[in-house]
């Protein structure tokens, strides 16, 4: 369709950048979508950490999320993602205590529960959300775009996807700094 030499887009279209037009089921829209819904996400926990006196962990939040906001405005415009640096750690101090969380926070992986509380449990949903984010920018910039697994795959923007992963680890530190005292469900990798 157009309109004095202007292309209308159609409901089931959107643009995605420089003026391209793509179906709204693009993997890149798929992605900023996801990108959207984190932020929000990191809004209502900012919300129920004040509500709770959390001053700390709305600020942290706060960090987070802007550097959610930096993976979008990269994405959008094509620049590279900088080096993630958040609350003093650089990106591979955040993989580290993520992945070594008995040397940092004295308990093993966590395992959901209940007796987490809302923030800890908020905060968990948070990271599983981020960790989505990542494969659907997996998905996303694959080359050319097919499922995953393949041998011959390529991936594009692997600065998104780092920047996704360590951010999902961030919130999984974080759900370690807002566990109540006590907390003792952990994942218990042998038998």
């Amino acid at each position: 369709m157009e309109e004095q030499g202007k292309q209308i887009k159609q409901e089931h279209k959107t643009s995605l950048s420089g003026g391209m037009i793509v179906d709204k089921t693009n993997l890149r829209v798929e992605l900023r979508g996801r990108l959207d819904s984190l932020s929000a996400m990191v809004v209502e926990l900012q919300i129920r950490g004040e509500q709770q006196g959390l001053i700390s962990l709305v600020e942290e939040l706060e960090e987070l999320g802007g550097k959610l906001h930096d993976i979008f405005l990269c994405e959008v415009t094509g620049k590279a993602c900088g080096d993630l640096f958040l609350w003093g750690m650089s990106s591979d101090e955040i993989r580290e205590r993520s992945h070594y969380p008995e040397r940092y926070f004295g308990l093993g992986h966590i395992r959901s529960h209940y007796t987490m509380g809302p923030i800890a449990a908020g905060l968990n949903m948070l990271r599983t959300q981020i960790r989505e984010a990542e494969l659907s920018a997996c998905r996303a910039f694959a080359v050319p775009p097919k499922p995953l697994n393949t041998e011959d795959e390529k991936i594009d923007r692997t600065d998104i996807i780092k920047m996704l992963n360590r951010l999902s680890s961030a919130a999984y530190i974080l759900t370690y700094k807002y566990l109540p005292d006590g907390y003792d469900k952990m994942v218990r990798f042998s038998r």
